[in-house]
């Protein structure tokens, strides 16, 4: 814990944190991004935060998400080198808004990461790859540092480590996980309403973008991959958004006998891939096939070409594996 506490040191002791989420972001970047601006503002220091994409309208409930501001680099943002950057959830630089600190700047970056893919990028690397979610990292911050968990701040890491863990179904949810999220709830988070603003405050233009992904929905490779796609003209003809895409990719899992789910969406030339995997399939490696990562079952990529044509050669190659398990070629 020695660079753990090190890590507190320097929070304590600089002016100023600039809070830094990852692209697309989800409840664990922005649970702990909250957390942390919470404890800021609390030691009477200068704050921001950033990520390269919009806060989703799902975690708008969180604290100070709208002092979020998206944008593509961080180089004109930095004005004081006496400052401490804390990248959260983020396995390598480019998942992130450019313009991060390099090794020769006074800046200092602390990575704090979870993904065993993590590409120790920071001048601080904390990675804990056994962790379901860096909430749960962030909380032993706060214990380690001894910073008062208030009410708020427990709802900003409950959120993080519920949302990343599923509401707690996902393979990942072990002990350590539900004995922090009990402690988060003795301290006043609560997950009725947690649950309530993630998952049951959808648009009706959501839902008919759902319709949309659902009824393109196939099943390839024996029914062990379902796959669908969505394109900017789905979203647009129903005035639907990205955000309302959200948990879109779980549901295809949820498929009798499927053990690779896929969403494609187009993304300014590029096809975004969001995939999902039931044991023993290991969706961070397929999602390295084309560059990407994440998690063991919660992965993805960037994939050339349209939604369609992606989503072709994507179960071409699965049909082609053996070593992640789907084909019995």
């Amino acid at each position: 814990m020695k660079d753990l506490q090190g890590m507190i040191d320097l929070l304590e002791s600089v002016p100023e944190w600039v809070i830094v989420a990852h692209e697309k972001p989800d409840g664990d970047t922005l649970g702990c991004g909250s957390a942390l601006f919470l404890q800021c503002e609390s030691l009477g220091k200068k704050c921001s935060w950033f990520g390269p994409d919009p806060f989703p309208k799902a975690y708008r409930f969180l604290p100070f998400h709208e002092k979020y501001v998206a944008a593509g680099s961080l180089e004109n943002s930095l004005r004081s080198e006496d400052l401490a950057v804390i990248v959260t959830d983020t396995s390598n630089p480019e998942r992130t808004l450019g313009g991060l600190p390099s090794p020769e700047d006074r800046a200092v970056v602390l990575n704090i990461d979870h993904h065993g893919d993590n590409t120790r990028y920071g001048t601080f690397n904390w990675v804990d790859d056994r962790a379901s979610s860096v909430g749960l990292m962030i909380y032993e911050l706060f214990l380690t540092a001894r910073w008062d968990l208030t009410r708020r701040t427990a709802g900003s890491l409950f959120t993080a480590v519920a949302t990343d863990t599923g509401f707690f179904r996902f393979p990942s949810t072990d002990e350590r996980t539900l004995r922090i999220a009990s402690d988060l709830v003795a301290k006043g988070a609560e997950p009725h309403r947690v649950y309530q603003e993630v998952y049951e405050n959808r648009s009706l233009e959501g839902i008919h973008l759902w319709g949309r992904g659902l009824s393109r929905a196939s099943l390839h490779l024996d029914g062990r991959v379902c796959v669908t796609y969505l394109s900017r003209e789905d979203l647009s003809s129903l005035g639907a958004s990205r955000d309302d895409t959200e948990n879109l990719v779980n549901a295809l899992l949820s498929v009798k006998r499927v053990t690779v789910a896929a969403l494609f969406q187009e993304d300014e030339g590029a096809c975004r891939v969001s995939i999902r995997t039931k044991e023993p399939v290991n969706a961070r490696k397929i999602a390295a096939l084309w560059g990407g990562g994440g998690h063991e079952r919660a992965s993805g990529c960037k994939m050339e070409g349209n939604p369609e044509r992606s989503l072709e050669a994507f179960v071409t190659r699965l049909g082609d594996l053996d070593e992640i398990g789907i084909s019995d070629h």
